[in-house]
């Protein structure tokens, strides 16, 4: 009877699963054999073999190669190790690395092709703005020196009134008249900070003040040119990297909306 019993399969069955539970048991209640396993393959082989020969020049030796390995083995224990002590969670280094590594895969395999010419100069026609050059200006100034902004808004309401310039221009080795100035011309006189202030100016009135790193200055603007915008062959290499870059941020918001429709989110003192 019992030689019976033994050669059913049944008692085969159950034979071997009371070995699998003393093993778990043994080594402890949730540890899987699959994931106690390790295998280096041809594959991470010559992966180690193409890096130590991008750094050194040269292949490993046997002893070297048996050192990558072994250092393969070690990370990859220490790495499973970590993952199973949860040394991975509320970490904001790791989560911002894993954060920044999706978000790259997810770059590399949607990468839109290069882009037509006529692609790019749709999007330079969409952003003239962006790439025109710099407008012209025409101006007189008058320096008016060290002054408060209080003294110079008096001075500037007396010269519209019909005061003579002359009555309060001080002595400064920059033209008292500019024509068909660029911004960054002005900028290289003047400073950025004047430069700045022209724009928005109405022609053919006094303003002020305007300042700049020498002092106050009364600014009548007596014309303007808008800046021109550009061929595409002169600004290609702008257009490509901010079509890229527009590009690029599309797909990140794409592919986080994709992810946010699968969780839900709730925000404490929000509905």
């Amino acid at each position: 009877m019992w030689r019976k019993l033994i050669r059913e399969p049944l008692i085969h069955f159950l034979g071997g699963a009371l070995l699998l539970f003393a093993f778990f048991w043994a080594t402890g209640t949730d540890r899987d054999p699959a994931d106690y396993q390790i295998s280096i393959d041809q594959g991470d082989i010559e992966r180690l073999t193409a890096d130590w020969v991008r750094n050194f020049r040269r292949t490993p030796t046997k002893a070297e190669l048996d050192s990558l390995i072994d250092q393969e083995i070690a990370e990859e224990i220490y790495y499973r190790e970590a993952l199973r002590l949860g040394l991975d969670k509320n970490d904001p280094v790791i989560r911002r690395r894993l954060f920044t590594k999706l978000r790259f895969l997810d770059g590399e395999n949607s990468r839109s092709p290069e882009p037509t010419d006529a692609l790019l100069q749709q999007w330079l026609d969409e952003h003239p703005q962006k790439y025109a050059s710099s407008p012209l200006y025409d101006f007189e100034q008058i320096y008016l020196g060290q002054i408060s902004a209080t003294a110079a808004t008096k001075i500037v309401r007396q010269l519209n009134e019909g005061a003579l310039p002359e009555t309060f221009r001080k002595p400064l080795s920059l033209p008292a008249t500019v024509e068909r100035a660029s911004s960054p011309d002005i900028s290289r006189q003047f400073g950025d900070q004047f430069a700045g202030q022209l724009e928005g100016l109405e022609p053919r009135s006094w303003h002020g003040p305007v300042t700049s790193g020498f002092g106050m200055h009364a600014v009548r603007v007596t014309g303007t040119a808008a800046g021109q915008a550009p061929a595409l062959e002169d600004v290609r290499q702008q257009v490509l990297n901010d079509w890229s870059a527009a590009q690029e941020a599309t797909r990140k918001q794409a592919a986080l909306s994709r992810y946010r429709e699968q969780y839900d989110i709730r925000i404490v003192g929000r509905p």
